[in-house]
């Protein structure tokens, strides 16, 4: 089996490129990762060395090349109901506050990965309210063209799916032959939610504003300049008195930003 090494120069272009073109930083920690999910591709297509990957990346006009590059270098750690301190804050704001007596809510989660956060999301907000009732629409985005494809699918394995029986019951349907061992969101959970790529450092091609906008264990990926930019950016998205979810492990303290601190992770639009 060949082996591929990168060296430091090559491996800093690659930094720049996607720095440049997805806002992530790569540390010199990364190298390592770079090499291990993408040397299966020079391998597979013959590409003779790591500078003649990047050459055929610059080269394609199409963008096909850097989107499959940065599918195979994204992180996409999920699984449902995750930091859940959230998804009980939204239980609050059902009962009083932002929406008491609302009839149409809207909220985007702008790192879907997989689909577990969003489907959280959905069954959330069909346990607080009546969706004949109460128009719910739930936007979410990726940059990893690969895993928004698993997303919409919507389907799970019942060995990595972490909730309780009665949600498993009332939003899942059980697969049977060959699709034993896995469930499917169903329909009417499902609708509620539109999967669209979208790159946080691009143009944000979304109409109106939301209720919420989850951003969780993304920032962590971008220097403060790219945070400043995304959270200033995200702030004409949200209605006042709306929120911004970001990760419990993130913090917005270092930042120059106009959101009122409600609590760890959680950001209020004044």
């Amino acid at each position: 089996m060949i082996e591929y090494d990168i060296s430091d120069f090559i491996f800093r272009k690659f930094v720049k490129l996607v720095y440049t073109k997805a806002g992530i930083h790569l540390t010199d920690s990364k190298k390592a990762l770079l090499k291990s999910r993408t040397s299966k591709i020079l391998r597979e297509r013959n590409i003779q060395n790591y500078k003649a990957y990047l050459s055929i990346i610059e080269n394609d006009t199409s963008g096909k090349e850097l989107r499959d590059f940065i599918n195979l270098i994204s992180t996409n750690t999920t699984h449902f109901f995750r930091e859940k301190k959230h998804f009980d804050f939204m239980k609050e704001l059902a009962h009083g506050g932002l929406w008491r007596n609302a009839r149409d809510i809207r909220i985007w989660c702008a790192a879907s990965s997989t689909g577990e956060e969003p489907y959280s999301i959905a069954m959330t907000m069909a346990e607080l309210f009546d969706l004949n009732q109460t128009k719910v629409e739930i936007i979410a985005t990726d940059i990893d063209t690969n895993v928004l494809e698993k997303a919409r699918r919507g389907v799970f394995s019942l060995d990595n799916i972490n909730i309780s029986d009665t949600l498993l019951r009332k939003y899942f349907k059980k697969g049977k032959g060959k699709a034993a061992g896995f469930v499917k969101v169903r329909q009417e959970l499902a609708q509620i939610l539109n999967f669209k790529y979208l790159n946080l450092i691009e143009d944000y091609k979304l109409k109106g504003e939301f209720d919420i906008i989850f951003c969780r264990n993304v920032f962590i990926y971008f220097d403060n300049r790219t945070k400043e930019n995304i959270v200033r950016r995200m702030l004409k998205f949200v209605k006042k008195g709306g929120y911004l979810f970001i990760g419990h492990s993130e913090s917005l303290n270092s930042l120059n930003h106009d959101y009122k601190y409600v609590m760890p992770a959680t950001y209020q639009k004044i």
